[in-house]
Parts: C-alpha cells; structure tokens; sequence
C-alpha cells in the first residue's frame, strides 16, 4: 500500500448571498480572519449533515481542527478531517436460519476519512485522495457544513469549491483551437491571485463592484486568441479556479467544429512517504517534523500550481 499523501487541489471561493429583501449592509466574509472562525466553528456536532441514499444513511462531520500559522505566518495553514459515517446500511445479514436482508446499524458508526488542508495565503483547499471518499458527493456535504457553520456566524456569505486543473488544462484547450467561436464561462472575482494576463480584467470588474460575471463571449468568424485580449484573460482566470463550473469553448480544432467543456478535474499533488504522519499530525506535539511536513506541503501544491508571476 502506498505511503504517499495524495491529494487534490481546489480553488476556495467566497460567495455572497443574494436577497432583494435584505440590507445591502450585510455582514459577508471578506478576511482571512473571517475564515479562520469559520473553519474552527465547523467542527461543532451541530454542523454536522446527513445523507439519505437508497440503501444506507449517512452521516458527514468536519474535526480535529488545527492551526498551524505558528510556524510561518506568511503561509499559513489550517488542516480539518473531513468524514463519512455509517449510521445505518441495508444489506445481506447473517442469520441462525441462513441469509436475509436486513439494515444493520454501528454505535458509534464506522467513519471513512480524508484529512483537509486550507491554504489560507493563496486561497487554496487541499482535499487527501482517497478511495473510501474521492468519488462519493463529498464535496456537496463540505459546502453544506461550511453554509451552516457561516450562518451560525452571522454572515451572509458562502463558500464554494472549484477545482484547480492541469496546469494550462483550460489555457492550453483555449490555444489548441485553430479558431475559438464561443467561449462561456462565469468567473469570480474575490482574492485573485493575479497575473499580467487578469489585471486589466481584474481592475475592470472592482470598478464596475461586481464579485460575479458570465462571459458568453461569440464571434461565428474567430474572436481573438491574443494573450491581452479578454479571452484569454478569462481562460487564465478560469484556469486559477476563479470561476463557477465548467468552461465551455467552441470552435474550429484538428479541422473539426467541436464544443469541448473542460475545468472539473482537480490537479493531484504527491508528497511522498508522509501519509501516515501527515494524517495525524493534529494530535503530534508541534515538532521540527511538523514544520517540514508543512514545508513538503507548501512546496508540492507551489510545483503543481504555481504562484503566478
């Protein structure tokens, strides 16, 4: 069995909520502060979300918060457990006679887990790979733990996840088109890590104060793929994870007329031969062992989606 930590790596964007009933003074989350509170709330019990499937009922719980920004306050980090326990599952049950079907129930349920790391410094989320919860409807149920844990604060905010792709997964599709047609996407525009390419953008939308814009961009004889035309600036935004959903482009690629959407699969990071350590590092003492494990962290996700210039 590997020993590696595996993860994959998400964009943390903060969403505000709408409603034409309520002040436009409400309280949102903007800081890093705000998150931090956040984070330490959403381990309380009351936070915790079910999920009713066909045969089994569930239960999602985030835990075992730890701050880390002791060791380098310029890159901080925040690392949670994230886990699914099994209240209750129907299914083929042993009896005296022979086999029936029944639900069987644990007390305490058995939980599968993924340990959870935020980058506070670049608005990053790393989420452990595992085979027990990458493929199940975690991600919905972290939201959901994260809404009430912002409403039990009083903010009027939420907090989505967008995953990080490749690197150039969205830039290098919008280049491989011989002649973009359509490009849509819906970017966000909080904590940008920005580059020459989304400044302009960037500056753009906080003058005209908006946090959110779809871009359904068209032109039937080719929109320009220029690096400071506002394409690619939206492709580069949406590469970074500032954005919601999918990115859709359209147009003339390998001599075909093709749509191709891209942007929903997480770049995996490797760290190798510090699973075990890494997983338990919220009840170790805080030692030389932890702050390179943190280092070995900071440096996999920098490599795998670096600082923009």
């Amino acid at each position: 069995m590997s020993r590696n930590f595996t993860f994959d790596l998400f964009r943390l964007n903060i969403e505000d909520d709408s409603d034409l009933f309520k002040s436009v003074d409400l309280p949102r989350v903007r800081t890093d502060s705000d998150l931090i509170k956040i984070f330490e709330e959403t381990i309380l019990a009351t936070h915790d979300q079910e999920q009713e499937t066909r045969t089994a009922l569930f239960k999602w719980s985030l835990r075992d918060f730890q701050n880390y920004f002791e060791f380098n306050e310029n890159r901080g980090f925040l690392q949670l457990t994230l886990a699914r326990s099994v209240v209750n599952k129907d299914g083929p049950i042993v009896t005296n006679n022979g086999m029936a079907i029944g639900t069987s129930s644990l007390n305490p349920p058995l939980a599968s887990t993924a340990t959870i790391f935020v980058d506070l410094a670049r608005h990053l989320v790393l989420v452990e790979h595992t085979g027990e919860l990458s493929n199940t409807a975690w991600k919905d149920f972290f939201e959901k733990i994260m809404k009430s844990a912002i409403g039990k604060l009083e903010k009027y905010s939420s907090i989505a996840l967008e995953a990080i792709p490749e690197k150039n997964g969205i830039i290098g599709l919008f280049k491989s088109f011989q002649s973009v047609t359509r490009l849509k996407v819906t970017l966000r525009i909080p904590n940008p890590e920005l580059t020459r390419y989304t400044q302009s953008l960037y500056d753009d939308l906080v003058s005209s104060n908006l946090r959110e814009i779809t871009q359904d961009m068209s032109n039937p004889n080719g929109m320009s793929k220029s690096e400071s035309a506002r394409p690619f600036a939206c492709a580069v935004l949406a590469e970074q994870g500032y954005r919601k959903g999918e990115v859709t482009i359209t147009g003339i690629r390998g001599d075909n007329y093709e749509t191709i959407t891209s942007g929903n699969t997480a770049v995996k990071g490797n760290i190798p031969n510090l699973r075990d350590f890494i997983r338990g590092m919220h009840v170790t003492a805080k030692t030389k062992e932890t702050q390179n494990a943190l280092i070995a962290i900071a440096s996999e996700v920098d490599r795998i989606h670096p600082i923009p210039d």
